[in-house]
């Protein structure tokens, strides 16, 4: 089937429309630090005092580094390409449920969503996230149903590198657990799950313990607050785009309208399709927040972009319901894409797009400035205030020398 493939390459090649425009940022030049400026020898010692959490991502992107440019097109290809990747996971997910209107609205919902475009274009592991989560969850029901040993044991190798990715993505487990106690496969499916689940986590353990020891990281993190509303209800999904926020509110409440008051019947593979993307959604953000609010703040909304395919799933079986014809699907679509381009274009991939930042412009003026004379060097006076971490990567640490 083709659907899928499409449908990511326009992901793919959408999120990576004006990739190299913004500025590199703070986070993005740890990945270069990281990745470009050390060996495999100096990373691995450098994750066994911090960064342990996204030791996974460097170590592929010191492999990307040795064939491509760390440019900012070049750093940012590798999510472009996940989130393509997402986009066509999300297609087959969408498939294996329900009918191709609902998968490809899906899908083309993934591209589109601002949180989406957002992490196409940033060096992080965040749309890599997005890609194994989405992927992960078509093995869950794959092995469901046919239940074969094999099926389990992608599944849990699939779970296993996703958490080594990012350790949030942990709580899939718990999401597909919802799934399943719902939908009660039978007592052969629920053992294989638990067997896998349980492999996993022991095999991951380490690690998790190792990133846990290294929590001090994240202290910059506020506390839950009211601020925190409008993190989980705006930023996390819709990143800075109001009118794509809107536009998905009046989907679902059209569908549910629909669904409720007229003969339009929600189908129950339409039915465990959402509740399979509502716990996707819930279960992390929840447990996230509830921990964020009682233990430790550990929230900020890109932390969650693993559960944006979900939110993707949910709105298109909305556009499933809306729509009686595949016209009137491609019409929806345009009106989302309408609603995501002002962000897209005058925010996202805008010179200074990422929190403000210039790191790339200050490299331009070093490399202008520099004469490359003996012992010359730079001072850096630090004092701003956004503080993201306990020490900084330097400035200009793009490799350009």
């Amino acid at each position: 089937m083709l659907d899928p493939v499409i449908v990511g390459v326009f992901a793919a090649a959408l999120s990576l429309v004006g990739a190299g425009r913004p500025s590199f940022w703070y986070d993005e030049a740890a990945t270069i630090s990281a990745s470009y400026s050390r060996s495999l020898g100096q990373l691995w010692q450098m994750m066994g005092n911090v960064d342990a959490v996204h030791g996974l991502y460097y170590v592929l992107m010191h492999g990307w580094f040795t064939i491509f440019e760390p440019t900012e097109f070049w750093s940012r290809v590798p999510s472009g390409l996940a989130v393509g990747g997402a986009a066509a996971g999300v297609v087959v997910l969408g498939s294996q449920f329900s009918s191709r209107t609902v998968a490809l609205s899906a899908g083309v919902i993934c591209a589109i969503l601002p949180r989406a475009t957002w992490a196409g274009i940033e060096a992080r592991p965040y749309a890599m996230t997005m890609m194994v989560a989405a992927w992960s969850t078509v093995l869950l029901v794959h092995a469901a149903r046919r239940n074969s040993d094999w099926l389990w044991l992608c599944y849990a190798a699939a779970m296993a590198a996703a958490i080594l990715l990012d350790v949030y993505l942990a709580l899939m487990f718990l999401a597909h657990t919802v799934f399943l106690c719902l939908y009660r496969p039978g007592r052969a499916v629920a053992v294989r799950f638990s067997i896998a689940m349980v492999c996993t986590c022991l095999a991951v353990a380490p690690f998790v313990r190792m990133a846990v020891g290294q929590a001090h990281q994240i202290i910059w993190i506020s506390p839950v607050g009211r601020r925190t509303i409008e993190d989980v209800a705006v930023q996390q999904y819709f990143e800075r785009s109001p009118l794509f926020l809107i536009a998905s509110a009046c989907i679902m409440v059209t569908a549910v309208v629909l669904w409720r008051f007229t003969s339009v019947r929600l189908v129950e593979a339409d039915r465990q399709l959402l509740v399979l993307a509502i716990a996707w959604l819930v279960v992390p953000t929840a447990l996230i927040l509830g921990w964020s609010a009682l233990v430790h703040p550990i929230y900020t909304p890109r932390y969650l972009c693993f559960t944006a395919p979900g939110l993707a799933l949910v709105l298109g079986v909305c556009v499933g319901a809306v729509a009686v014809r595949p016209w009137m699907a491609a019409a929806v679509l345009v009106v989302f894409t309408v609603a995501a381009a002002p962000n897209f274009f005058l925010v996202q991939r805008s010179p200074y797009a990422k929190y403000g930042m210039d790191y790339s412009q200050v490299a331009d003026l070093i490399a202008a400035k520099a004469s490359g004379e003996p012992g010359e060097c730079l001072m850096v006076n630090d004092t701003v205030t956004f503080m993201p971490a306990p020490s900084a990567p330097p400035v200009g640490s793009r490799a350009r020398e």
